[in-house]
């Protein structure tokens, strides 16, 4: 087995594995919390947590947090995502306990003071300005939108201004009473520890931590309303585009095809998307496909930048290689190439115990079943041309697609007959 696993009373789950040859540790809180667990007054509020567990807890100051981890060498951050929230330590064995009883203190033992809500509040509002300026990002929050609509899905992560600037101490008080219990947290590790003493240390700083019940979520039910478009009108330098549509779950067993379709198609620099669109034609500069997946949907993209002018040609092109795929289909070459491109960046990602240790990490929070590495690999090297073909014929439909973009000029109708000759 790659892991081991411990659980304690109140159902927070411990996973881990020891690496040979590492003098660090790198462990993370998990809690099966994220955007789409928030309502629409509270949109934002899981990142906001997630900003002001730094800011102190009743037994250190901000300074002494960073001081006590920083000071012997180590390194910590955390992230919120659409499902998840991690906070996280990479540092010597030597301080195992000095990082649990960080951790624990920070989700535990929360200052949450109101001079510190308040200029996180506006940090973070100052963060989404930000975001909103820069094109290349903000055109997927856009896009986002344009699929998901006013579920959860399609609410950016931060929030808003508008639902930011409205939470208050209470609203995050409760959140983290109702949210960060022992149903929904999992503790991960790997690197170098000695395990009877991380089990002890493990009780030791998480027993109190109430059980509760497991955090529940607003499940994806919408039906494929493509094709859309979502134009934004904005002096840019360039066009931003980006397109897609919904793909599968990551429980969901064609992901595995889904994701050497993306390698084939979009996701390196022999891709088809690259080759024809930048190499070929000098459309882009930089173009890219990429898939994300939840527990209960999933999007594929296509991502650009481009000048205005070349809009219009940029996705017929596009178009034109999503139906050659469905057309012709893919090449054995281009199936063996693909299957070595996933392998190979899969395992030397897992060569550094911090991306080991969020991988099974996120597994073990959000997976029904968790894969190990052989059953993963093992899985890629199965995929059969067929099945790869099978998945483009399915999701490359033009009630599947949808396209925001932002540029100086543009025509939505047009743009929309474009996506829509599939």
């Amino acid at each position: 087995m790659d892991w081991h696993e411990h659980k304690s009373k109140n159902e927070i789950k411990l996973i881990y594995k020891k690496l040979p040859g590492f003098h660090s540790l790198a462990i993370g809180v998990f809690v099966k919390t994220g955007s789409r667990f928030e309502n629409s007054e509270l949109a934002g509020i899981s990142h906001f947590i997630e900003h002001l567990l730094f800011k102190g807890t009743k037994t250190r100051s901000c300074n002494e947090i960073k001081t006590a981890i920083e000071g012997v060498g180590g390194s910590f951050n955390g992230f919120t995502s659409t499902e998840a929230t991690c906070y996280w330590i990479k540092i010597l064995d030597k301080y195992l306990e000095l990082s649990l009883d960080i951790l624990s203190d920070m989700i535990k033992n929360p200052l949450l003071k109101q001079d510190d809500i308040e200029k996180e509040r506006n940090v973070i509002i100052e963060e989404i300005n930000m975001y909103r300026d820069i094109p290349a990002r903000y055109v997927h929050e856009l896009f986002d939108n344009l699929i998901f609509g006013n579920h959860p899905l399609g609410i950016p992560i931060s929030g808003t201004p508008e639902t930011l600037s409205k939470i208050k101490r209470e609203d995050l008080v409760n959140y983290i009473n109702s949210k960060y219990t022992g149903k929904n947290i999992v503790i991960s590790a790997a690197g170098s520890f000695e395990e009877n003493k991380l089990k002890k240390l493990f009780e030791k700083y998480f027993f109190d931590i109430e059980k509760k019940e497991e955090n529940k979520f607003e499940k994806w039910e919408g039906n494929k309303e493509g094709p859309k478009v979502k134009l934004m009108l904005k002096d840019t330098e360039q066009t931003h585009i980006s397109f897609g549509g919904f793909t599968y779950s990551f429980e969901d067993e064609r992901k595995y095809p889904l994701a050497l379709l993306n390698v084939i198609l979009g996701g390196n620099m022999s891709s088809r998307l690259f080759n024809r669109i930048r190499e070929e034609l000098g459309l882009a500069y930089e173009i890219r496909s990429f898939v994300r997946q939840y527990q209960d949907t999933g999007i594929f993209n296509i991502s650009a930048g481009i000048s205005s002018e070349n809009l219009e040609k940029t996705m017929i092109e596009i178009i034109k290689e999503l139906k050659e795929i469905k057309t012709t289909g893919v090449k054995e070459d281009e199936i063996e190439r693909g299957k070595k491109f996933l392998i190979s960046q899969f395992l030397m990602g897992l060569e550094d115990n911090l991306e080991y240790m969020l991988w099974i990490g996120e597994q073990k929070l959000l997976k029904r079943k968790m894969e190990n590495i052989n059953e993963i690999v093992k899985k890629i090297e199965k995929v059969k041309k067929r099945q790869v073909e099978e998945v483009a014929n399915e999701i490359f439909k033009k009630e599947n697609f949808y396209l925001a973009v932002i540029s100086p000029k543009g025509d939505e109708d047009k743009l929309k007959n474009i996506i829509g000759d599939a």
